[in-house]
Parts: structure tokens; sequence; C-alpha cells
């Protein structure tokens, strides 16, 4: 898909100050979504920046008349900085994301336009699997996060993430310790000269503490004043290096003190300090037999995730291909990659990065690349075993999009295809019409994935279908997959003049807030005939 030169204006928003002394260029390529560079030119300097993502000296305007595929385009700013970071988020996901690598790694930045620079980042973000996000929190320690998910959703809209290398994530990391050691200063807090806290303390706000006592989130803390008044106590200033040592021995002195609770088994370590973080377990084991490594207990919990995260990373580490591709199983669940033959999709990948979907019979179709997907690479017979399953899977769910967004929801049984049509499903041909379309992808879904598919679809349709109704009926649902079902109604609400009153019996209305109290309860847009049916007058 190309770059439709005449509709820049979702852009601007990219909008700086502009130098009259500044050009900006845009090259666009033919049949290429990404341009090829964006130029600037100052004076008679002339710089791009292309695929290598830097700015370097440049000859690109002087090439443009003898490249036949070219057209260049001048931008102000605002379209210029919209092209940069759209490459950059682009390339890099390109480049970075990968379903063989242990996590993908993540930059967040508070504007937009700090992507341009790794240094202006504020959050380093691993995924691990599917959508889950981990934030790094300095020393050490990472906790749950939903950055990525509220940049996507535009609950952060100044905000922008590129996905960036594990090379660059152990420098982010670096860089977001070395904030901390600059902004904070550390101190031990001992008892009887034995280790009970580390407490780090702002620089910029002496109040303000927190105290590491090996719980699994630190708290607020006056230990510091404490210490300078009990005999027993005393705190010592350390480096963070330090801090972060002693902050592991008290995590591991917890979890010990609670082994009776964690009753999961024990995690091995290669390093004291990687007891902060659980997932950087090498083994899961039953029993503590090796007394020389450095282990921790877990509770069942911790310890089924862990070993279910070892097991994918295992699968990564000696990913071979078969047939030129990668060749993955997709799951709902990460327990479900224990038992690879209940998967719910395959896809492969080609060296050339061009991602495809198992339909049947060893026809692939195009699939969008998979970033939120909980993926297990396979091989060989494992391979064999799954697509075998699939074949026999009743039914399978698709959704197909086009340059537009999404085209179609599928189903198939067999040789039997269905596309839905609001509540209901009827024949179609779509699938095999479309193996020869470049510009159609198909994404697999699990049935509640298509349930929820198509309640939103249906609920939009309907709620732009009877927008200029001088009365609203809604049908209300106790769940999604109710919603597909007129006859699992729970009961209907009308609203007119920005009132809601719910249906009790025939004829008889009463007021309601039932719709504006549970914002999350399945409710659609009814016409009158379809209130008829539903037995309301």
């Amino acid at each position: 898909m190309g770059v439709d030169v005449d509709s820049w204006g979702l852009r601007d928003h990219y909008a700086a100050e502009e130098d009259p002394n500044v050009r900006y260029v845009i090259i666009l390529v033919e049949g290429q979504r990404l341009p090829h560079a964006v130029v600037r030119l100052a004076g008679t300097v002339e710089e791009a920046f292309g695929h290598e993502l830097r700015w370097e000296p440049s000859d690109l305007l002087s090439r443009v008349e003898s490249e036949p595929s070219w057209t260049a385009r001048d931008a102000n700013v605002g379209y210029a900085n919209g092209f940069l970071v759209e490459m950059i988020r682009v390339l890099r996901a390109r480049r970075h994301e990968s379903e063989l690598a242990d996590y993908k790694y993540y930059a967040s930045f508070k504007h937009a336009l700090g992507v341009l620079d790794l240094g202006n980042a504020d959050r380093l973000i691993r995924r691990p699997e599917g959508s889950v996000e981990e934030e790094y929190a300095g020393h050490g320690t990472w906790e749950r996060s939903d950055k990525l998910h509220r940049v996507d959703f535009g609950h952060d809209p100044d905000d922008e993430y590129v996905a960036i290398s594990e090379s660059e994530a152990l420098r982010l990391k670096e860089l977001i310790d070395d904030r901390w050691d600059r902004g904070c200063s550390h101190h031990v807090v001992l008892v009887d000269g034995n280790p009970v806290a580390v407490v780090v303390k702002v620089r910029a706000s002496p109040d303000d503490e927190l105290a590491c006592t090996g719980e699994a989130e630190p708290q607020p803390s006056r230990l510091l004043d404490q210490a300078t008044r009990e005999p027993r106590m005393n705190a010592v200033e350390v480096t963070m290096r330090k801090a972060v040592e002693v902050m592991a021995v008290l995590t591991q002195r917890r979890r010990l003190r609670d082994q009776a609770t964690l009753t999961g088994g024990f995690a091995l370590f290669d390093s004291l300090t990687d007891v902060l973080d659980p997932d950087a377990a090498t083994e899961v084991v039953p029993a503590r037999e090796d007394r020389q490594r450095i282990f921790a207990p877990l509770s069942p919990r911790e310890a089924e995730q862990v070993s279910l995260r070892l097991h994918v990373r295992e699968a990564r580490r000696t990913a071979e291909p078969v047939g030129g591709h990668h060749h993955f199983a997709v799951f709902s669940r990460l327990q479900d990659v224990v038992d690879p033959v209940v998967a719910s999709s395959v896809i492969r990948v080609d060296p050339h990065g061009h991602w495809e979907m198992y339909l049947r019979g060893g026809v692939w179709l195009r699939t969008p690349k998979p970033s939120r997907l909980i993926t297990l690479p396979l091989a060989g017979s494992g391979l064999d075993r799954v697509t075998r399953a699939l074949d026999d899977l009743r039914p399978r769910y698709f959704e197909a999009r086009g340059p537009q967004g999404r085209v179609a929801l599928l189903r198939l049984a067999g040789s039997t295809e269905e596309s839905a049509r609001d509540l209901r499903w009827e024949p179609s041909a779509l699938l095999s019409r479309w193996q020869d379309e470049p510009d159609r992808v198909i994404t697999e879904y699990d049935e509640e994935a298509m349930t929820l598919a198509r309640y939103h679809r249906a609920s939009s349709e309907r709620a732009e279908r009877h927008r200029g109704d001088a009365c609203g009926y809604f049908a209300v649902f106790a769940d999604f997959a109710a919603a597909l079902d007129f006859r699992r109604a729970e009961t209907v609400v009308r609203r007119r003049d920005d009132v809601d009153e719910r249906h009790v019996e025939r004829g008889r209305w009463v007021q309601t807030d039932l719709l504006s109290r549970n914002p999350s309860v399945p409710y659609l847009a009814v016409g009158e005939a379809e209130l008829e049916r539903l037995g309301q007058n």
C-alpha cells in the first residue's frame, strides 16, 4: 500500500516552530507505505533521515528526476516530524519485535518527537508474552504496567513508544538506574547490626523516602529518622549497587520466612540480585537439592508462570525453520503452551518478515505480524500435529481486514464458510476468493474473541442505524454471548429526552439508571419491529 500524498492532515499534531531557513521534503516511493526519506535542507546543506533512522549527508533531491518511482513533496515541519515518527515506529517494530526473543522491549516517551533519541525515553517496558506488560522500576525490579495499552488506545495521547533491541534495553535500564542513583541517596538500616531495610531517599525532597524490606512493594518510610533515636538501630549510606545487593538479600530472606505459604517450588538463579526478578530464574525445581545454587521459594502461581515462560523461551532458543519458515502455535492462555494441539491458530514467517496463517490443507493466507499474541515455536512432528488438529477443529473463526479496516468476520466449519451479518451468520465464500488478494490480511480468533468482535460490530452498526430514532430502545443482556441472541435479553430500556426507562410489564415503564450505573453491561439498540418480537410494547 502506498502513501496517500493527498491526505496528510492527521500528521499536523506533530507541529513545531517553523524555521524559515529550513526546508523539508518527503521522498515517497510508489507502492511503498513508508517514505524513502525525509530530507532537510538548510541553505546548501542537505541531510536525509532514511531507513537507517539517523540524519546523514544527502544528495537525494538531485536524484529525484532520475528515479521514476520517486515523488518529492515539500512539507512543513509538522508533517515532516509525523513521517519521522512513523518511520521510526514501523521500522523499529519490524526489526526488533521477534517471536523468537525472550522479551519484546519498548521505550516510551512523554512526547512523540522524543523517539528521535532513545536518551529521551522515560520508561523501559518488556513483554514476555501476549499483551502482558512489565515496566522496569529501577533497582533490578519490574512491575506490571499498562503503558503501551494506554498509548495504543489514546488514553495518553501525547506519549509514544517504539520497539528497541535487547542491547538498547540494557542501556536504557542502566540509564534509568543512573537517574535513580543521581536523584536519590541509598541507606541500609540495621538493627543490632543486621540489615532490615534499604531506604531510598529523594535528594530534592528530603521528606520523601521509601523503605524496601523484602516485601513485594516498597513502602513510605520514616526509618532514617527512627534510626537516629533508637539505640539498637543505625543507618549507613551506601552505593546504589550495594543497596540492590541488600535488597536481594532481604527479598530472599522474606521468601524463606514465608516458605510455609510459598509452596510452588524453588526458583534457581545465576546471581543474587536476580532474586529481585522471579522471571530471571533459570529453572524451577520442586525441592532445593543443590545447596550451591542461589534460590528463592515461589508461590504456586509464580512457579507455574515462571515454568511456562521458561518452557516457551527454551522453544524459542532452539527453534529451527521448516521449509524456509519459522512456524508458531497461537494460544489464548499461557497455560495452554504445554499442549500445542489446543492452539487456536498456526502462523509462520519467512526470512523477509512476511507472515501467513494456516487455513487448511496446505493453504496459507496473509496475516498481520503478531505483537500481542501468545506463541510457541513449532517444528517437524509438532507442526504436523497442530495443523491436523486445526483441520479437525469445528468451527474456526477469522477476521479479514483490508486497507480501510475490518472487512468481514467469518466462521469456517469443515468446508462450510459463513460471514457474520448483524446477529446472524450467512453463507459466504470470501476466504477462497482472498487467497490471491495481497491487500487482505486474515487473523484467526478463538470463540471468545469472535464473540466480542461480533458484539462490538453489531453494537456500532445498530447505534448508527437507530441514531435518528425519536425514541431509543435497547435490549440488555447478561453477557456478550447472550447479546448475540435476542431471545436471551434480560430486559429492555427505552430512552426519551435523555431519560432512561426500563420495561416492567406490557405498557408500563419505570425510570432506571441501569445503563449509566453499569457501563460495562452489554446492550444493543433495537427497532420497534424487533421490540414487538421481544414481546414488548
